[in-house]
């Protein structure tokens, strides 16, 4: 269990890297062309760059969130069970569940990589091929849906799946 523990945590550790570098890239794209606007210089395809890059700076960043346990959650109700073993079974139900609409997103996201990839698609303007784009993104969903699956079932186990700071009673 602490193999796959370690193998995911690096795994998402630097695919969140790289998350963060796609970030990083968007962050100075948008800069240097407000900048170069200002001076009346337009780069063509600046738009179509930034899509591309905002696929790998969401798509990868969701698998590292939900190893360190800060994905978006509502914890309204079961915030309020003092039982931890029935707080957590319900959490690990409902991390397993909620992985099967990602399955559903990953599914969808591969059928469209192969049939836009089939297509040889590129981005206007740039001509930059789009496959590598899609297909990160289904690596990175494919990725996502086994961290949350693997965490529902260490909940269901018993075992912490890290900082459970929302696990903590409300009142102290």
């Amino acid at each position: 269990m602490e193999t796959i523990d370690t193998i995911l945590r690096r795994v998402t550790t630097l695919v969140g890297i790289v998350g963060v570098g796609a970030i990083l890239a968007l962050m100075a794209l948008t800069v240097v062309t407000v900048v170069f606007r200002a001076l009346h210089i337009a780069f063509p395809g600046t738009y179509s760059l930034s899509e591309l890059i905002l696929i790998p700076a969401v798509s990868l960043s969701l698998a590292y969130a939900a190893m360190q346990n800060e994905h978006t959650r509502a914890t309204l109700f079961v915030d309020l069970i003092r039982n931890d073993r029935l707080r957590n079974a319900i959490h690990g139900v409902m991390l397993i569940l909620g992985s099967l609409f990602w399955v559903a997103v990953a599914w969808a996201t591969i059928r469209e990589a192969i049939r836009r990839g089939a297509q040889n698609e590129l981005s206007p303007i740039i001509n930059v091929p789009v496959a590598p784009f899609r297909w990160s993104m289904a690596a990175a969903i494919v990725l996502l849906v086994v961290v949350l699956l693997w965490q529902g079932f260490k909940l269901l186990r018993g075992k912490e799946i890290g900082e459970a700071a929302h696990f903590q009673d409300p009142k102290p």
